[in-house]
Formats: structure tokens, sequence, C-alpha cells
């Protein structure tokens, strides 16, 4: 199926989905932040620190999806509390992805999203993955193909293909990100999904979706009905 064509009101108004707890810093914030700091310092009372780095990420989440440089940027964090934090995101993202390993992926749309919203919602620049899925759509891979700048991620069809038919996948689930936070899909998206979705159909290789990643807020091509 080709790409719909561009009409009025397009960027406007696709069909957008909550995720899974999206709000600004939960009411437990301060307490997880405040317990991860007193395991991993030796300040007597962590709180005002842990008040301080919600105050400067946002919330718990952020602050475990931030980089080293930029925790270490915060005034009271050292070598233990960046440790700390990068140890408990990588353990979060392991859950998660063992939750999506447990049953198809597109069988449990709510584990995909929080798995995909751990990898992705807090990137600062696009990132492109491919879930690789076999004949019963279970998960094979899940691979990191690309990334690029703040708004465009190169991605080439015939690499795409070649890696599908290396792993022996049935589908597969394209995925990207908008640091925008806005995951309304641009023409470029439109179009490099149809390109891909042609180059998997000569090996008999289907794209199941491509989704779209903001901030609180995701697109699905399938339930769109962009890939029919």
């Amino acid at each position: 199926m080709a790409p719909p064509n561009p009409t009025p009101g397009f960027a406007e108004a696709p069909l957008r989905f909550a995720l899974p707890g999206r709000s600004a810093a939960a009411p437990d914030d301060l307490a997880l932040t405040t317990e991860l700091l007193r395991l991993v310092t030796r300040a007597p009372d962590p709180a005002p620190l842990a008040q301080a780095a919600l105050i400067r990420f946002g919330s718990f989440a952020n602050l475990l999806a931030a980089t080293p440089a930029e925790l270490f940027a915060m005034p009271g964090f050292g070598i233990h509390s960046v440790a700390g934090a990068k140890l408990l995101h990588e353990a979060a993202l392991r859950l998660a992805r063992a939750a999506l390993e447990a049953a198809p992926p597109l069988d449990d749309t709510n584990t995909l999203l929080a798995y995909l919203t751990a990898s992705l919602a807090r990137e600062k620049v696009e990132q492109f993955r491919i879930l690789f899925l076999d004949a019963d759509r279970r998960l094979l891979a899940d691979e990191a193909q690309a990334r690029g700048t703040v708004n465009h991620t190169p991605v080439y069809p015939r690499e795409v293909a070649r890696r599908a038919l290396e792993l022996g996948a049935a589908s597969l689930v394209l995925v990207h990100n908008h640091p925008s936070g806005d995951p309304t899909p641009s023409m470029p998206d439109m179009t490099m999904t149809e390109q891909v979705r042609e180059a998997l159909a000569l090996f008999g290789i289907e794209v199941a979706d491509h989704i779209i990643v903001g901030n609180g807020a995701w697109t699905s091509f399938q339930a769109e009905g962009w890939l029919r």
C-alpha cells in the first residue's frame, strides 16, 4: 500500500495514544530518589539533594535516563550516585525487555509501550530500532539500527532486509522516537516506511507496525490503517 496522500489536517490529527503512567513527577518520585541517594551517598539527609535533582530532571524516570555527563553536572552527584542511577536504569530496561520476551509483543500493548518508552522516550536525538519477530510473532531480536540528529535518522531499506533475512524474521516492527515529543509522523517517515515495506515484501517479510514514540504519547501506523 502506498503512503496516504498528504492532505490538509494530516499532520494535525493522527490518532495518538497516551503512554501508561504519563504524568508530571509522580507523588513517590521524591521518596524513590531519596532512597536511591541514601543507598549511594554518605549524606545524613539526602532529601534536599533528591528534591534538587527532581527539579533539575523533572522526574525519577528522567533522572535514571539522563546521561552520565548530565548526572555529573548535577551539584552533589558523584561517582557513586551516578553509578547507582545508571545501574538502576539498566535493571529497569532489562526487566521491561524480559516482560516483552514472555509473549508476542504485539499481543500486549502496555508491555510493549512500557519497554519502548523506557528505551526511547527520553532520547535527545532520533534513534531507529527494529523488533524482529518470528513466525509466531515472538521477539527474535531488538536492535538499534541508527542514531541521527534531533529530527532525522537515515534508514536504508536494503540493510533492514538483509538483517531480517540473517535472523530469519517473518515480520518486524519499526520503531523510532521524536525528540520533540510529538509523535506525529512526517512525510519522510511515511515514505521511509513504504520503502522498507516494499523491500521486505520481496522476501515475504511483513512490516507489522511502525511505532513513533514521543514524550508521553505514541503513534502506531497499524492502528492508523497506514499499513493495510
